[in-house]
């Protein structure tokens, strides 16, 4: 396996997040490499605009993404202590895009996420983020099964 040297690692801050991370440090454990994580929070306007007026669509998806940004930060301080604050980056937009210019941009050589996220609707075979960032990517994609 080649050896990385700037390893971007994408989770959705689910249960499987811990395992993904994990994958990616094993992967470059021994070597200098630098891990960095991102969550990219997409649009959730279209699935609930019918419920709700937009002010408050867009104080209640301000106010997930805020608390959810604690809860991963929370968790990769305690499970990853390895991985510092400047390396977690939160992005707004389409995951898939967002991944790859991120990686692109920061000089990645590896981009490691799961097969699937938890998105309303699984892919039966490969997730649809993990199927955007493998096509069109400037780098190497790992995919881990979860």
């Amino acid at each position: 396996m080649a050896q990385y040297e700037n390893v971007l690692v994408a989770i959705d801050g689910s249960t499987e997040s811990q395992k993904i991370i994990q994958k990616a440090l094993d992967v470059v454990a021994g070597t200098s490499a630098k891990v960095s994580v991102v969550v990219v929070f997409e649009d959730l306007l279209n699935t609930y605009t019918y419920e709700l007026n937009m002010g408050d669509f867009e104080k209640a998806q301000k106010e997930f993404q805020s608390a959810y940004t604690v809860q991963v930060k929370a968790m990769i301080d305690e499970k990853f202590p390895s991985i510092g604050a400047e390396a977690v980056h939160f992005l707004h937009g389409k995951a898939g895009d967002e991944i790859k210019k991120l990686a692109k941009d920061s000089g990645a050589d590896l981009i490691v996420l799961g097969s699937h996220g938890q998105g309303a609707i699984k892919s039966a075979l490969l997730g649809s983020t993990a199927n955007a960032v493998l096509h069109g990517s400037h780098c190497d994609v790992f995919t881990v099964r979860v």
